[in-house]
């Protein structure tokens, strides 16, 4: 048991004043032996053991009485389910990490309060038994520190309501870690609300182990009090379209859907139909998916639409289970334009086999254009209407200004080495090796025997696998020479040896690649085994032709919040505000580009962080974890004061009915008659 007020507990020793009164009353006269005295002694002995026990009755119950009432104006707390833990008047400041992520949205069995809410509500309640003054709420949407008057505030800002993005854990620690810093903040307890998926905490992510060390600096004057919500959905299904393409040519224009149902229940359970409504702009629709509780495909699904129709939105959605935040998903739909490719090289034989493979359309409602220009040709380009550059050789000073802004605004770029390799230009002077984004090229390295790939990524980017999940087969290519790649890329291809054959640099919008050589038969088989260089480039090209687009798909939280409080929803949840539109799902204008915004894949289905991996995150910080269910409305810490008050009551009455003078007999009235006294 704890106490709010524990300083009242020094008043304790108080509780023995009435043993000390009794004893000094005891202490107060001198025996005298008188006679008479002796006698009436020696006739009451027969009752003197049932006089001490009452006598010492009444001191105990009088002591009760003081203790209880000491403990009652202490305020002790129950010691529930948070233990001990919780003492005193609690810390000088509280700061509160909400995990707003969809996931949180998940429904007690009886649908009346989600994890966020019921969350909310236990940390608002136990801060308000607390007396908590300085609350700082940091949740998962900005990660930014903002003030509370009261603790009773949680339950009204808009930014304790649900969201559709998910939760960067480490980045509101650190965001907590930089507010106790800067704030030079004394005895901090920080509140932790999450359900404790693993999308949202990064278990493994480096951050922690530097959050762990800082906060490990504070040693106990910051708390963490973890209040995790494990509990995974009974019965749950989530939604996603993977595919949207309008088909407006020939005599049957018409929309093509790939939907997909996500499940958490085992695979080989009952085979169900579940209906799923496809809303065009308004006009809805049903149609029926058998489900086997793990996953299901509908795949090509064909909707008829006006043969006017240039662009539009839609959304799919299922019948509401144990969580509603996955049950919807937007999309929007164009008429694709042309995908258009610049390739710049003075090779014609590099040139040749790059336009092959950049013409070929994967799609045949898409039309694809690709033309070859020399470094001299550049100025009577239209960079606006291009999707991708394939760029051979060297790049200057103002070349690679006109590069970073076309990445970005989106575009895609691939970067092959020009045949002087390090910009020496065989001279031995400074050449244009650099490339824009910090990265340049290296000397050409040529082996007596071609290299083969020794691994390369094929879940996702340039090499991965094919929708059937069939591999590239990257590990024919065979490397006859090739030029190193010097500054930072994330490798996506690594020939035998470590050198890297094909990396990406990391950049806010569009994507820059960097092939270490080329498609020439003296550098590569590239061109000879032309699968793996086609699918590149269709896949570049693709990607790139998406910032030619009107239209656009966006995972929750990517928009810029204050830019995205402009956007004028088309459709989207009412309820939430403006300044939550870059995390609601919905489809919103954006100047005059429609954006699908939805939550993030990973919210489908992701497992929760076990307990040993939990207690590793924080180490020896100073941790308490209650673990909760949604719908749970029982107190983690309540104030009990009001039964002791009832104890010290029943002891004062026991105390007075103890202290009631003893039934006395009539003296007279048993004396035998004719005997007077």
């Amino acid at each position: 048991m704890s106490f709010l007020q524990p300083w009242m507990l020094f008043a304790l020793p108080l509780a023995a004043l009435p043993v000390i009164i009794h004893l000094i009353n005891q202490r107060r006269y001198q025996t005298t032996q008188w006679a008479a005295m002796m006698f009436l002694l020696a006739a009451n002995r027969m009752n003197r053991g049932y006089a001490r026990i009452r006598q010492w009755t009444i001191l105990a119950l009088r002591t009760m009485v003081i203790a209880a009432l000491i403990f009652a104006v202490g305020r002790p707390l129950s010691s529930g389910l948070i233990g001990g833990a919780i003492g005193g008047n609690g810390s000088a400041n509280t700061i509160v990490l909400l995990d707003r992520s969809p996931s949180m949205q998940q429904r007690d069995a009886s649908g009346e309060l989600t994890k966020l809410q019921s969350g909310v509500a236990k940390v608002t309640q136990t801060l308000t038994t607390l007396d908590a003054q300085r609350i700082v709420l940091i949740e998962s949407n900005r990660s930014e520190p903002k003030e509370l008057s009261k603790a009773s505030e949680l339950l009204d800002v808009p930014e304790s309501g649900p969201s559709d993005a998910s939760a960067d854990m480490p980045a509101m620690m650190l965001a907590a870690l930089d507010h106790i810093r800067d704030g030079e903040l004394g005895q901090t307890d920080v509140w932790i609300v999450s359900d404790l998926r693993e999308s949202d905490w990064s278990a493994k992510d480096g951050r922690w182990a530097s959050l762990r060390d800082a906060f490990a600096e504070f040693g106990r004057r910051v708390r963490f009090r973890l209040l995790a919500f494990p509990e995974s959905e009974s019965v749950n299904r989530s939604i996603r379209v993977s595919d949207v393409v309008l088909r407006s040519s020939g005599d049957d224009p018409h929309l093509t859907l790939s939907i997909n149902l996500i499940g958490n229940q085992d695979a080989q359970a009952k085979t169900q139909t579940v209906p799923i409504t496809i809303e065009i702009e308004g006009a809805r629709s049903t149609v029926e998916v058998a489900f086997d509780g793990s996953s299901a495909e509908l795949k090509g699904h064909r909707i008829a639409v006006p043969r006017e129709q240039g662009r539009g939105w839609g959304r799919v959605s299922i019948p509401a289970d144990a969580n509603g935040a996955d049950n919807d998903f937007y999309f929007t739909f164009d008429v694709a334009p042309p995908r258009r490719s610049l390739i710049v090289t003075d090779d014609d034989q590099v040139g040749r086999v790059l336009k092959l493979a950049a013409e070929i359309p994967s799609d045949v409602d898409v039309q694809c254009v690709a033309d070859v220009v020399s470094p001299d040709g550049l100025a009577a380009v239209d960079w606006q209407t291009i999707a991708m550059v394939l760029w051979h050789g060297d790049v200057s000073k103002s070349e690679r200004a006109t590069i970073e802004r076309f990445v970005g605004r989106g575009g895609t770029v691939i970067f092959l080495p020009g045949p002087n390799g390090n910009g020496t230009n065989g001279n031995g002077t400074d050449g244009n090796a650099e490339l824009p984004f910090g990265v340049k090229w290296g000397a050409w390295q040529a082996e007596k025997d071609p290299v083969s790939i020794a691994s390369w990524r094929g879940d996702a980017d340039l090499l991965s696998a094919t929708l059937s999940g069939t591999s590239l087969p990257v590990g024919g290519i065979r490397i006859e020479r090739f030029a190193a790649i010097d500054g930072e890329v994330t490798p996506l291809a690594t020939l035998v040896g470590g050198k890297p054959l094909l990396g990406r640099v990391a950049t806010p919008r569009g994507g820059v690649y960097l092939l270490a050589t080329t498609p020439s038969a003296d550098d590569s088989s590239l061109a000879a085994d032309g699968v793996v260089l086609y699918v590149m480039i269709q896949r570049a090209l693709e990607s790139g032709a998406r910032s030619l687009r009107n239209i656009g798909q966006q995972t929750s939280g990517e928009s810029d919040a204050d830019a995205a409080a402009n956007f004028n929803p088309i459709a989207s949840r009412d309820d939430r505000m403006s300044t939550e539109r870059a995390f609601t799902a919905g489809v919103y204008v954006d100047d005059a580009k429609w954006l699908a915004i939805n939550r993030g894949r990973a919210e489908d289905q992701s497992p929760v962080v076990d307990d040993t991996a939990v207690d590793q995150l924080f180490g020896d910080l100073v941790l308490d974890r209650i673990d909760q269910s949604a719908g749970n409305t029982n107190s983690i810490v309540e104030e009990v004061w009001r039964a002791f008050l009832v104890i010290m009551l029943i002891a004062m009455i026991g105390e007075a009915c103890l202290c009631l003078p003893r039934h006395t007999v009539d003296s007279r009235s048993s004396l035998p008659k004719g005997v007077a006294a």
